[in-house]
């Protein structure tokens, strides 16, 4: 079975666990117990983006799923905020597999003989499904790695790594569409300049799906040029035969110009 190596599990568990986390991402509590995965984000108090990651309710806990080099910042980020509250985060040493929808029965069945396993669709993708379990069973088909990213890219689901932790409000990542972010739950951190954007309607910059011909992967951070000017940031990208695809945040006036990462043109798609 090939594992999802880029991806980690923070387990958010005690009894204020469900109090905690509504006051600390942008999804809504109330939202994720439909046995699907969310996307969700995580703020600091200017409204930047300190991690994106897939969150469950499962066995009485929350789970992230979040990129593994984040892991560790948004733990600690999220320690600060405990203070009294009955709360306990742990780095969960849990197996992370990606199952195409195709292959969702043959999952069930491989892991038959135990409950201690999680099979969930994700909430933006009803072609695909995480499994967190335990144990490896052979019999299980599993998507590498590669081609989950690659699946990442086409439905645009930004799940951001180091390296773009701070750079965007949610809204430049797309997640006021992807229904990532509740605008009626009330407070949490970052969450004044996030509605402040969306009522003032001054989002300047969004996401954007693009393929270049290269079989390079263009860096997160990597400059989108208009000519000699930058006009927006690679998120994420990934090769897929002789296409680099990937997303990149991109001011919205500059979208119907001729764009370059590296010197190669690359091409907007949708």
């Amino acid at each position: 079975m090939k594992k999802l190596e880029h991806l980690s599990v923070l387990k958010i568990s005690g009894s204020d666990a469900g109090e905690f986390l509504q006051g600390q991402m942008t999804q809504s509590i109330d939202d994720i117990n439909d046995h699907q995965l969310h996307l969700t984000c995580f703020c600091n108090p200017q409204g930047r983006a300190l991690a994106t990651a897939l969150v469950q309710l499962w066995d009485n806990a929350y789970y992230l799923i979040l990129n593994s080099d984040l892991i560790e910042d948004l733990t600690t980020w999220l320690s600060r905020y405990i203070l009294r509250s009955e709360v306990i985060l742990s780095n969960e040493a849990i197996n992370i597999y990606g199952i195409s929808e195709k292959h969702k029965n043959n999952a069930i069945e491989a892991f038959s003989g135990t409950d201690n396993y999680s099979l969930r669709f994700l909430a933006n993708d009803q072609t695909r499904l995480i499994l967190l379990a335990d144990e490896d069973r052979d019999s299980c088909q599993t998507m590498d790695q590669n081609h989950w990213i690659i699946e990442d890219i086409k439905m645009g689901i930004p799940l951001i790594n180091k390296l773009n932790s701070l750079e965007y409000i949610p809204q430049m990542l797309n997640l006021d569409l992807l229904n990532a972010i509740s605008f009626s739950k009330g407070c949490y951190t970052g969450q004044e300049v996030v509605a402040r954007v969306q009522h003032r309607g001054k989002i300047k910059q969004r996401l954007y799906q693009f393929e270049a011909q290269t079989g390079t992967v263009f860096a997160p951070q990597k400059p989108v040029m208009n000519k000699d000017k930058t006009v927006g940031h690679v998120v994420l990208s990934n090769t897929d035969k002789d296409l680099c695809l990937g997303l990149a945040a991109i001011n919205i006036s500059e979208t119907k110009n001729e764009l370059f990462v590296d010197d190669k043109r690359i091409k907007l798609i949708g």
